[in-house]
């Protein structure tokens, strides 16, 4: 067997840290495009695509057990934070399991461990978003369940509407959707103090910037708020520009 030479960090593409993500669509796209949008240099993603393609109970209990599994391979392969995605997937078994998760997962794994859940939740506390309109990406049927979210981030919902998407169709979505259902919703609650964008998995990066500055309020997508939250708790403290006031000041 040929000896293998000694690696430093700098050798492999994830130099500063490797991030590894359970993605809840089995068909997943958006999500690795954007990540690699935002994240500096020495950045990388590893992924795992999960069993959801209709989001039946059935589907979501089978991708619970699979992100477990993959937690497992991730720490192994050497990630240096796993974040679990899918806000149902996290809070399927009630939100205190979620949280208890978190810490079997990091006691057990030796690496730090998140959720899609938990990442919305500081990064919702950072912004101090309280007031909030929501835009989700499918259908009109899921909107009031989906803004229902905003409540375990602190949140009081003033508005919410739906792209009205199918679920496997989310990448088709085209990129100023985020911008035009936000722009309706403060239009009609100017009273919001947010826009969330739930789900990481349809393009909202482009529409951050834009939105907060033509309402001067907070904006928080799903994507943005979990490749913040791993950055910071890898010790990646940049200031990246370009995608809202959560990479710029916090």
């Amino acid at each position: 067997m040929t000896e293998q030479p000694t690696l430093s960090r700098a050798d492999i593409y994830g130099s500063r840290a490797r991030v590894g993500y359970t993605s809840p669509p089995l068909t997943t796209e958006v999500f690795p495009y954007e990540f690699y949008k935002i994240v500096p240099d020495g950045v990388t993603l590893v992924v795992t695509s999960l069993a959801i393609v209709v989001r039946s109970k059935d589907e979501v209990d089978q991708s619970y057990d699979i992100s477990m599994r993959a937690a497992r391979e991730m720490a192994a392969a050497g990630c240096d934070i796993v974040v679990l995605g899918g806000v149902p997937i996290n809070l399927s078994r009630g939100a205190a399991n979620a949280e208890q998760m978190i810490r079997d997962l990091e006691a057990e794994l030796k690496v730090k461990v998140s959720t899609s859940a938990s990442a919305q939740a500081a990064a919702a506390k950072a912004l101090g978003c309280k007031k909030v309109v929501v835009a989700q990406p499918y259908e009109l049927s899921e909107t009031d369940r989906i803004a229902g979210y905003a409540k375990h981030f602190g949140c009081e919902v003033l508005g919410a509407t739906g792209w009205g998407a199918a679920f496997n169709q989310i990448g088709r979505i085209p990129r100023h959707a985020a911008i035009d259902m936000g722009r309706a919703l403060m239009k009609q609650h100017p009273g919001a103090d947010s826009i969330l964008f739930p789900s990481p998995h349809w393009p909202t990066a482009g529409a951050l910037e834009v939105l907060e500055r033509e309402f001067g309020v907070r904006c928080m997508s799903a994507h943005q708020a979990i490749v913040w939250h791993a950055l910071r708790r890898c010790g990646i403290d940049d200031r990246i520009e370009g995608f809202g006031r959560l990479f710029r000041e916090f």
